[in-house]
């Protein structure tokens, strides 16, 4: 008898859940007494078409497909044992239940697996947006130069003596950090002194 080769599908999986999930999956065909070899290959290359175009990509997902894949072959399996020729009425009802029950059961699988794939895919697609922004950050961030230069402080008394519009102290230029000029500090006296006496309030002298 010649042998049929079966060829398994490439999956995005570790070696020992993509192995433990195609033989689950030949466990779960459902076994037909009168089957030639060449059928059981024929199921055997249609699960595994199945399996590839589900598509896993974690041991999580290889459990969903193994689920669902099990779970349709005995929904078919059920709708066929109910198409048998002489099957008692009560026998058929039950395969018909039990073949919708399964349907069902697949179809919960399916969309919970892509629910999960459709979350990995959206998570990579973060991940590969945020890539370039978090190489380019450094540069932006680092840079204290890229910020512009605060002006420097002016000192308090050129502040106060140009307050009102006033002019400039003639010996302003000409003082240092040291502190202020003598002018300075008698022209901004006067200048309180005034308010003050504007406001009514008495200055001891």
């Amino acid at each position: 008898m010649t042998a049929i080769q079966v060829q398994a599908p490439p999956l995005a999986l570790d070696p020992a859940t993509r192995s433990n999930l195609l033989q689950t999956v030949i466990d779960t065909i459902p076994y037909i007494p009168n089957a030639s070899e060449a059928e059981r290959a024929a199921r055997r290359d249609a699960a595994f078409a199945l399996v590839a175009a589900l598509d896993p990509r974690d041991p999580v997902q290889a459990m969903l497909v193994a689920q669902l894949v099990a779970a349709h072959h005995a929904s078919i399996h059920a709708y066929c044992c109910a198409a048998l020729p002489g099957v008692p009425p009560a026998l058929h009802l039950r395969y018909q239940g039990r073949a919708t029950v399964f349907s069902r059961l697949a179809g919960t699988r399916l969309r919970e697996l892509r629910r999960l794939q459709d979350v990995a895919l959206k998570a990579a697609a973060r991940a590969t947006a945020a890539g370039p922004r978090a190489t380019q950050a450094p540069a932006t961030s680092s840079g204290g130069q890229v910020r512009a230069a605060a002006p420097a402080a002016r000192p308090w008394f050129a502040t106060a003596g140009q307050r009102r519009g006033s002019a400039a102290p003639a010996n302003a230029a000409t003082s240092t950090d040291a502190g202020p000029g003598d002018a300075a500090i008698d022209q901004m006296l006067a200048e309180v002194t005034g308010c003050l006496a504007a406001a009514g309030i008495a200055v001891a002298a």
